[in-house]
């Protein structure tokens, strides 16, 4: 059982643990460490300290969706088990294996689609690729032992159309070269979709990259189940806490969040009329430098009618009417 060893920290390094809480970031070491006693393990190249240092520098920078940073609108404890779920994994959100979000005042990571590449790969994932189906596309599986096989998938270029869709699928390679099927149809892809946040019906990415879409989708279904058949209990707690967060729950928790902020606000008091202190008129710019109040001149009523200019004489029918 390898501990977490204290690597050398580079110059940048130092400079970057200055900036940061260092005793915080020693208790996540101590716990993680703690847990390597009972089974945890990490990658060789895996360095847990500057990986935490630097997602705590990312923290830094994050805001929730007022605008906030998520150090401050967050709990700690919250922020402490995010740390721990991504060291846990062994991900980087400096390598954009992860992010972090931030929802009903409490931060949670959640891992990129890099990320469940890079944890399926050290469980033994060799290659991994996906089609699309679309409408007029002949596709067949059957299920065999419990195990999807894919026996055809016969595709014209005309059906290519994004607006035709109907399914996806995943074809996983293992390195010791078993195969693994993931098939997944347009109602479930959209469901996983409404799972994240700023989704809309037929606009934005997924409804201009649906294709792409589509296939990200279902990769990740399958590199799930991966890390589920292979990781320890550790990484599989971590990855359960680690999906993405239910759009609905995210809404529910925010709003509650909101109400509970609010109500522990003082409250504004309004002052009785009798103790309202009667303020007089605002001076005028001739008040503050004369301090007297000139009337406004007008100026002279124009002429009513125009003066005949000499040497020009009006028409009959003209002089009735300037009379």
């Amino acid at each position: 059982m390898a501990e977490i060893k204290n690597a050398q920290v580079s110059t940048a390094d130092k400079q970057a643990a200055a900036v940061i809480n260092n005793a915080f970031i020693d208790s996540l070491t101590r716990q993680l460490n703690e847990k390597c006693k009972y089974g945890l393990s990490f990658p060789d190249d895996y360095n847990v300290a500057n990986s935490l240092m630097g997602a705590y520098l990312i923290l830094k920078e994050t805001e929730d969706k007022n605008h906030k940073p998520i150090l401050e609108s967050c709990s700690q404890a919250s922020i402490a088990n995010s740390l721990m779920d991504m060291a846990t994994l062994g991900l980087s959100v400096q390598k954009k294996q992860g992010y972090f979000i931030a929802y009903g005042g409490k931060c949670q990571f959640q891992r990129s689609y890099f990320g469940n590449i890079t944890i399926a790969r050290r469980f033994g994932l060799k290659d991994i690729h996906a089609e699309v189906i679309y409408e007029g596309d002949n596709f067949v599986y059957h299920i065999e032992d419990g195990n999807k096989v894919l026996d055809k998938h016969e595709q014209s270029i005309m059906n290519i159309d994004n607006d035709k869709i109907i399914g996806a699928y995943a074809v996983v390679i293992m390195q010791d070269g078993t195969k693994m099927l993931e098939v997944m149809n347009m109602k479930q892809i959209k469901q996983s979709w409404q799972q994240g946040y700023g989704y809309k019906e037929g606009s934005g990415t997924h409804s201009k990259f649906a294709d792409q879409m589509a296939k990200k989708t279902v990769i990740n279904r399958a590199l799930k189940q991966i890390i589920n058949t292979h990781g320890d209990v550790f990484v599989q707690e971590a990855d359960e806490r680690t999906e993405d967060v239910d759009r609905m729950a995210q809404v529910e928790a925010d709003v509650a969040y909101e109400i509970a902020e609010n109500s522990n606000k003082e409250e504004f008091i309004v002052e009785e009329p009798s103790q309202i202190e009667e303020k007089p008129a605002p001076k005028t710019i001739a008040d503050v430098y004369t301090g007297v109040r000139e009337p406004v001149k007008k100026d002279a009523d124009a002429p009513k009618k125009e003066k005949k200019e000499e040497g020009f004489e009006y028409p009959p029918f003209m002089k009735e009417n300037l009379q």
